[in-house]
């Protein structure tokens, strides 16, 4: 059932209650029969990056995708939940995560300026040396420009921005590196963005670091509430850390697939 009981952490919710349960995989829930309310934290699968190869000269890196959205409120106990799978690469969105009546969207580059978030701007020109622009700040960060310039003195794509969850790192068609996943201020991490020459690293989540490029075109998972992302390989992107972190984007050199996102998870409090 994906249960782990951390009734010996300090970890306190709203009027002292405490962390009880860490979910990860969905079924049942086994909350004690004297409970009618507790509040949970429900966090959305990542993203999956997006694919590389999809550049002007068929080589430039994918975006990374962004971390799972992060939903937290008192609710009714029940039985049962449903935890977000992660996107797999190919820039699919992750799975929704259920709880109480609670609901916490996967990442989903489509959704982010619903709430709030800008989308980083391109940079200009198919062969500029300008980086792509930041993602902007939002409850999830907006994904950062890509770079289409496809030349050695192109610019780097942007940075995912930063929020309650990160956005994912802008692509990169030329000879600079990846946009960085965006950092999740209370949540996962965005992945980073792939590119024709260097993948960038995922964002950090408050607890865990994203990957690197592994030495490798494809951008580096974004971290997870509970976990690291993993580092690039291959020119793959990283998967995203357990926790809804966003996968990273692929490289510029075949293969070069997205990394699927982190699966979701419920943290439970009473």
């Amino acid at each position: 059932m994906g249960i782990t009981q951390f009734p010996s952490e300090s970890q306190l919710g709203p009027n002292g209650m405490v962390l009880q349960q860490t979910i990860t995989s969905s079924g049942s829930v086994t909350i004690p029969s004297n409970i009618s309310f507790v509040y949970a934290v429900l966090i959305g699968g990542g993203g999956g990056g997006s694919t590389g190869g999809s550049g002007i000269s068929s080589n430039g890196g994918g975006s990374g995708a962004p971390g799972g959205f992060v939903t937290a409120d008192f609710c009714v106990s029940t039985s049962s939940c449903i935890i977000g799978a992660g996107g797999v690469g190919a820039g699919n969105a992750g799975g929704n995560t259920i709880f109480g009546g609670l609901v916490a969207f996967g990442g989903n580059a489509s959704a982010i300026s619903f709430y709030g978030a800008a989308i980083g701007t391109a940079g200009a020109g198919s062969s500029s040396s300008t980086a792509g622009g930041i993602g902007g700040i939002g409850m999830v960060g907006g994904l950062g420009g890509l770079n289409q310039g496809t030349g050695g003195s192109s610019g780097p794509g942007g940075a995912g921005g930063v929020g309650l969850s990160g956005g994912g790192g802008g692509a990169a068609w030329g000879g600079a590196a990846g946009g960085a996943g965006g950092v999740g201020k209370g949540g996962p991490g965005g992945g980073g963005g792939g590119s024709a020459s260097t993948g960038a690293s995922g964002g950090a989540s408050p607890n865990y670091s994203g990957g690197t490029n592994g030495g490798s075109t494809g951008g580096g998972g974004g971290a997870g509430y509970l976990a690291a992302g993993t580092n690039g390989a291959s020119n793959h992107g990283g998967a995203g850390g357990l926790g809804g972190g966003g996968g990273g984007g692929g490289g510029g050199t075949s293969p070069f697939t997205g990394g699927t996102g982190g699966a979701g998870a419920i943290l439970i409090y009473y």
